[in-house]
């Protein structure tokens, strides 16, 4: 199965973005270092895949996959180009380094965050990372055989998983237009955009940290979001959507044409953020995604990229928990 970790990065924007801050405390300085770990972890039950156009399927199994990922993060942020004005006054740049580590990969990570204006986020990054196997079940690395099919381990360290990114964060929150701790009706628009690439292989299709159908090429996420935050310990509630894919089906190769390569996912998710103290935050997800149908009765995931897509399949995708410390 597809099981991307479902990552809660809107959670976490949002809780920065939008922080409980009187207007006295907004202008004065940024602390200079962060140090952060973040634990995220993610369970999908398993849900049947249906033939024909697009439709909706239900859970028919209890697990069909989990995953885990631990990051550890330091970020140092100065003030940049500040101005005398409420739009102006808080403007920063944010650097950042951390350690992604999964029970089948390590990847080291980087990003830079320029905040010219209140309510715009600009963004670069990367990461380099390569994988390993446990067992037949866990698989961090692999490239695609159509033969058998399968999907077979690269060598770790021998081969790189390298993806790198820009992005655009708009921002709103409608305390800023009327105070009060009960107004925070806070909303983001986020569009990244970015290239990814496994190293030292031909293959069209290839597997990172168990995620299955990925290939090299230009890819993209929009991500819109929606929350009310209070000053409770569930201190933010909210729904989001996700949309993702490739701008061209050629990445995909061969299979680019049944497959449809530049097939777009879509997720909409609820989350919930939970203030367990002023250094520890946690959120929690549920997810609902469209993935492809097929026109012919399915098989297994080895055997989908030889199928051909003819709709949408809605499904319960999974379930979603993050944990966030500050040191």
């Amino acid at each position: 199965m597809n099981s991307r970790i479902l990552f809660i990065s809107v959670a976490l924007c949002c809780s920065m973005l939008f922080a409980e801050e009187t207007p006295e405390k907004s202008t004065q300085e940024i602390s200079s270092w962060e140090f952060s770990l973040t634990a995220s972890g993610a369970y999908y039950p398993e849900a049947e895949h249906k033939t024909g156009s697009s439709h909706f399927s239900g859970v028919n199994g209890v697990y069909d996959g989990a995953k885990a990922v631990v990051e550890f993060d330091a970020a140092y942020t100065l003030p940049f180009l500040r101005g005398n004005n409420e739009f102006t006054a808080d403007n920063h740049v944010t650097f950042n380094a951390g350690l992604e580590v999964t029970p089948v990969s390590v990847a080291p990570v980087a990003s830079i965050t320029v905040s010219p204006i209140a309510f715009l986020e600009l963004a670069i990054g990367g990461i380099v990372g390569t994988g390993w196997n446990i067992s037949a079940w866990f698989q961090g690395m692999a490239k695609y055989e159509a033969a058998k099919p399968e999907y077979k381990d690269m060598m770790p360290f021998a081969h790189w998983y390298v993806y790198g990114w820009a992005s655009a964060c708009l921002m709103f929150d409608l305390a800023a237009l009327w105070e009060g701790d009960w107004h925070h009706v806070v909303a983001t628009a986020t569009y990244k955009a970015g290239y990814q690439k496994m190293t030292g292989t031909n293959a069209d299709i290839w597997l990172w940290q168990a995620d299955e159908g990925l290939a090299s090429g230009w890819i993209y996420e929009q991500e819109y979001f929606i929350g009310y935050q209070m000053p409770l310990k569930l201190s933010l509630i909210g729904v989001g959507v996700t949309l993702a894919g490739h701008y061209k089906s050629s990445d995909y190769g061969v299979y680019s044409s049944n497959y449809k390569g530049d097939f777009m996912t879509i997720d909409i998710w609820s989350m919930a953020e939970i203030k367990l103290s002023e250094k520890n935050k946690l959120y929690v997800l549920a997810d609902f995604e469209a993935r492809r149908s097929f026109r012919e009765k399915y098989k297994d995931s080895e055997h989908e990229p030889m199928m051909t897509y003819c709709g949408r399949e809605w499904i319960f995708y999974g379930l979603g928990i993050q944990w966030k410390h500050l040191f």
